[in-house]
């Protein structure tokens, strides 16, 4: 592998309001991603990343739309500047643009998806929760869910962020009871503003009803860059279509995922994308590793200044 950073993309709740402003003042293209994104998947990004109101924003499409656009401008961004990934991965929904970023599939067929599964999961009518803890084992996690299951309350481990740091997924009851028992063993837990049970077997319907999709995607191929998948793994682009159609259904192993680039070689990141999130989990899993935010004209500068075209 080169010397160039990894591109991480975010997942939702790295949404704010404001975000990829910056990108649609400066230059046409932006302005014509904000209105074909918007076009696809009707919504009004520009009135709603700008203006809100924050529960608009925090919609489920709206949020996921939003940062998928901004986390592709901020990648294009870099690549203008000179600065282009030697690996990608993103964070749950992050791994739309980072497949996008990886040339493994167009911008539009991998937002058809996006789209597809908010709609299908809507009309299936399938609502849950997700919490995140703080500050406790996986084997403790795992016993107190365990536990949970066995009395009829689905809930999982949809997220492994760090050692003692995991995003709990399920249906809302299921989800506050094993907040409720973790509370005692961990530093912290909190519920989280989702509304789906993402990365848990609740949402193996949507896989099924997205798969006649999914199979007639045109633009997948093997990844032009390196693209490392949730569960840790460089994919193909075999394994491209497979995640696109069924990822939602299983945990994403951010921890994995990390060590893995960095055992590959990269001790470089660009969080590529809104928001912090994933520059402050890397602190977690391997202080060693340098990661920073790119997700903005301003901080996309800074970064440039700092890693260099290459």
């Amino acid at each position: 592998m080169s010397s160039a950073p990894a591109f991480l993309f975010p997942g939702q709740l790295s949404e704010w309001i404001g975000m990829g402003r910056d990108f649609y003042e400066a230059g046409a293209e932006a302005r014509d991603l904000f209105a074909a994104t918007s076009e696809r998947c009707g919504r009004d990004l520009r009135r709603l990343l700008f203006e809100g109101p924050e529960p608009a924003l925090h919609e489920n499409l709206a949020a996921q739309a939003g940062v998928y656009l901004v986390s592709t401008l901020s990648a294009r961004a870099l690549v203008r500047a000179g600065v282009a990934p030697r690996a990608t991965a993103g964070y749950s929904l992050g791994n739309y643009a980072a497949m996008v970023a990886a040339g493994a599939i167009s911008y539009e067929e991998a937002l058809d998806v996006l789209v597809a599964v908010w709609r299908e999961t809507d009309r299936l009518g399938i609502r849950g929760a997700m919490g995140a803890v703080v500050g406790v084992r996986r084997e403790a996690v795992d016993a107190a869910l365990g536990a949970l299951r066995a009395r009829g309350l689905p809930v999982w481990i949809g997220n492994v962020n760090a050692s003692t740091q995991f995003v709990l997924t399920g249906t809302a009851e299921a989800v506050a009871a094993a907040l409720d028992v973790l509370r005692l063993k961990a530093l912290s837990v909190l519920p989280l503003g989702m509304t789906w049970p993402i990365h848990s077997e609740l949402m193996r319907p949507v896989a099924d009803a997205i798969a006649p999709l999914v199979a007639n995607l045109r633009t997948i191929r093997d990844p032009q860059t390196p693209y490392y998948g949730p569960e840790g793994l460089p994919a193909s682009g075999a394994d491209v279509r497979r995640l696109l159609g069924n990822a939602f259904c299983f945990p994403t192993l951010w921890k994995d995922t990390f060590e893995r680039l960095v055992a590959d070689g990269a001790h470089e990141f660009l969080e590529v994308g809104p928001g912090e999130m994933l520059t402050k989990m890397a602190r977690w899993i391997d202080r060693t590793a340098r990661c920073r935010p790119a997700g903005s004209v301003e901080t996309i500068r800074s970064a440039v200044d700092i890693v260099g075209p290459r």
